[in-house]
């Protein structure tokens, strides 16, 4: 598993006792806690300012308009910000499962939390390793392509 020490998080959350506990959980595993909003509204207008950001914590019921599922594809989408949604029902958690997403089930313990990241992260490094290999094969693929070089 890929430990989140030193990442830099945002929080979503509009219940400030989750907001609490959370990032308190999350200093102590060594990350940085960066930002903290209540609204999807709110986080669309003030993420994209922040400085360099490693994941979003959202919760998926907020208050405004935007909920969590609204806010997070944003983040997802135009901020390429990995996002873990944190739902209070199975049912959702299941959902967002099935599109690829971490969901989080409250309550949550601390170590469903460090996993949570930890499959973020992981999930990352395989995309970016995917990547790379998919670079090096399309070079390949040029190179092939190219007539001989004669001196």
């Amino acid at each position: 598993m890929i430990a989140p020490i030193g990442k830099q998080i945002l929080i979503v959350e509009d219940d400030r006792s989750v907001v609490d506990e959370m990032a308190r959980t999350l200093e102590r595993m060594g990350c940085e806690v960066i930002g903290i909003f209540s609204s999807g509204e709110e986080f669309m207008e003030k993420a994209a300012k922040m400085p360099r950001t490693d994941l979003v914590i959202m919760d998926v019921s907020l208050a405004g308009s935007l909920d969590g599922i609204q806010t997070g594809k944003y983040a997802e989408s135009q901020l390429k910000l990995p996002v873990i949604y944190i739902t209070g029902y199975r049912e959702k958690a299941a959902m967002l499962e099935e599109k690829g997403r971490v969901p989080l089930l409250k309550p949550f313990t601390t170590d469903d939390l460090r996993a949570a990241i930890g499959v973020v992260f992981y999930r990352m490094a395989l995309r970016t390793e995917e990547s790379k290999k998919d670079a090096d094969r399309k070079i390949l693929e040029a190179q092939k392509k190219q007539p001989p070089k004669f001196n």
